[in-house]
């Protein structure tokens, strides 16, 4: 899909979908619950989608209506082998990988785009420790249990890994330990893990800072959700409303535990003087935090950023490409960004971008275009059915310029 990004004077409300985030972790809690459960205020993204489809394959019987789902769970007792297909999504293939080691069976992944050539070691260590089956190559084979004991995750890499462990273990026999090995990034998603896992009767421990008990013999327990709005998603239409108009995001939790809520005091920052911005807790912030940096008449340095080679693109790499076709001033190195900003970006001809197949990248260049002075053509849209399949319907109600080509 093509997209034709004209500049335009924002304006209006917007109800943002709901946390992707919360919703993987709402509908898997559900899904492991004896009873039924409703999850509402649902969006059903190909992520969503994805866990959803998993998680009816490991038994749970799951009716999709249009803003929310009525879940009735499984106990996993399947006794055949199962191929699971997690698409693009690398929190249902990171999650998922524990739980499914608990199926009498031998169990398949299979993904698309990038998923499966992301970091996976810490589960093939654990599994090959165990002396479980764990095999990857164009697909990921397993088959367990996974048992009860100590674990040691590096924090890192990726949290999803300490939330995968966090679903499967307290179904085990008896108690478990993880440690966090420093240094501990994204702990506020693990924060949403064991908030979720509450709201469902099951206990995480926290020791101290780097150690988790982790209670055997538990049971999940039927719960009611209404899932939160996304703040990784307001980001967007957070940078929009500085750089370009008054927006009301609606849908939003002001006590909200997730990470990304950090945008609204990094966008504080900006006050004439250079800033740093740390994307250790948030990393889903780096596309649009580049197009925001981009208009300030400052340097931006942002560090800890990582992560984002890691992701459906290698994010840092996508947004230095595209940008730099704008004339922007921007350099990295495997962990930094850096940019020199400046109030307006003009071109004599449309700018012709790619969307580099990843969800954010499009959604930070259509914010672009919306603030420059002349036109762009975006390559690769559709990649926003990922997370936000309605955006450009969204922009277009706030008086955003998007044509589909």
């Amino acid at each position: 899909m093509r997209v034709k990004v004209t500049p335009s004077h924002v304006h209006g409300q917007v109800s943002i979908p709901c946390s992707k985030s919360m919703a993987h972790r709402a509908i898997i809690c559900a899904s492991l619950s004896k009873g039924k459960s409703v999850v509402s205020n649902i969006s059903y993204s190909k992520d969503i989608e994805a866990t959803i489809n998993c998680m009816e394959s490991l038994g749970a019987k799951i009716t999709k209506q249009e803003d929310s789902c009525i879940i009735y769970g499984t106990d996993l007792s399947i006794h055949e082998d199962l191929t699971l297909n997690c698409n693009e999504s690398g929190s249902t293939l990171r999650f998922f990988i524990p739980l499914a080691s608990l199926i009498d069976g031998n169990i398949t992944f299979i993904g698309q785009g990038r998923l499966l050539s992301r970091p996976m070691e810490v589960y093939e260590n654990i599994f090959n420790e165990q002396n479980c089956t764990y095999k990857q190559a164009d697909t990921i084979q397993i088959k367990g249990p996974l048992k009860p004991g100590h674990y040691k995750i590096r924090g890192d890499i990726s949290s999803q890994f300490i939330s995968g462990l966090f679903f499967c273990l307290p179904l085990l026999s008896q108690d478990s330990i993880v440690e966090i090995i420093p240094k501990y990034e994204s702990k506020s998603y693990v924060e949403l893990t064991i908030s979720m896992l509450k709201k469902f009767n099951i206990e995480i421990i926290q020791l101290d800072e780097l150690h988790y008990k982790i209670p055997g013999n538990q049971q999940y327990k039927p719960c009611d959700i209404v899932v939160e709005g996304d703040y990784s998603q307001m980001a967007f239409f957070a940078a929009l409303d500085k750089l370009n108009g008054p927006i009301e995001c609606l849908n939003m939790d002001e006590t909200s535990l997730q990470g990304d809520k950090a945008i609204i005091d990094i966008l504080k920052q900006y006050n004439g003087n250079d800033v740093v911005i740390d994307l250790s807790n948030c990393p889903d912030l780096g596309p649009i935090l580049c197009t925001f940096a981009s208009f300030q008449p400052v340097q931006t340095k942002i560090i800890n950023a990582q992560r984002l080679r890691m992701k459906e693109s290698d994010r840092i790499e996508a947004m230095e490409q595209e940008l730099k076709k704008w004339g922007v001033d921007m350099e990295s190195t495997y962990d930094t960004i850096t940019i020199n900003g400046k109030p307006e970006y003009k071109k004599d001809k449309i700018v012709e971008l790619l969307g580099h197949n990843d969800h954010r990248i499009v959604m930070a260049l259509t914010v672009f275009g919306l603030c420059a002075k002349s036109e762009s053509i975006i390559e690769d849209a559709q990649a926003i059915s990922k997370s936000y399949p309605h955006f450009f319907e969204d922009i277009q109600k706030i008086n955003g310029k998007c044509e589909i080509l």
